[in-house]
């Protein structure tokens, strides 16, 4: 179906030049094609600038964590604990939220996607376009790209504030309140 073009090209070759042309159901759509390109990209925006508020809402959470549980962070470190040591749990608590946050995000679009191929509730305009609902295809390179795009964010922005917490002295964490 894609060889369209193609096949339509290799047609008018065999035929004896003249006032002949082929039309084919890609170049029928192109509209369709350019909206469907367009819109693509612009979910893709939307969908990373989410991720990005998700990311701050993960640093911002970690930092409460680190300002909350300070004595504690102080008190492991007076047992023994070692900067990696404390960098590792932070960096797990983040990864364990980004985890969860995607694996959410990855069984929402896809019940979302299976639901629009179920029920066609997207509706085309049927004297604009040869079709008349919106086509559902889910890439999985596409899933997977944003899944870890978004966890790859989550590691990072988990990063700054599990740094923070493993530079805490011991002594001035068990020494300050707040």
């Amino acid at each position: 179906m894609f060889a369209a073009p193609r096949i339509g090209a290799g047609i008018l070759r065999s035929l004896p030049p003249g006032r002949l042309r082929s039309n084919n159901w890609i170049e029928l759509n192109r509209n369709l094609f350019t909206w469907m390109r367009l819109e693509k990209t612009v979910m893709f925006v939307i969908l990373a600038l989410i991720v990005l508020v998700a990311a701050f809402n993960i640093v911002s959470t970690l930092f409460m964590v680190v300002l909350e549980k300070r004595r504690d962070i102080g008190v492991l470190k007076a047992l023994g604990a070692s900067r990696a040591m404390v960098l590792q749990i932070f960096l797990c608590e983040g990864l364990l939220i980004g985890g969860l946050g995607t694996g959410l995000g990855v069984v929402l679009g896809g019940g979302l996607i299976a639901l629009l191929k179920r029920y066609p509730f997207v509706r085309l305009p049927g004297d604009v376009y040869f079709i008349e609902r919106l086509p559902v295809r889910p890439e999985v390179g596409d899933f997977a790209a944003v899944a870890l795009a978004a966890f790859v964010l989550c590691l990072t922005a988990a990063l700054y504030p599990a740094w923070r917490a493993s530079l805490l002295e011991p002594v001035e964490a068990i020494r300050k309140q707040g």
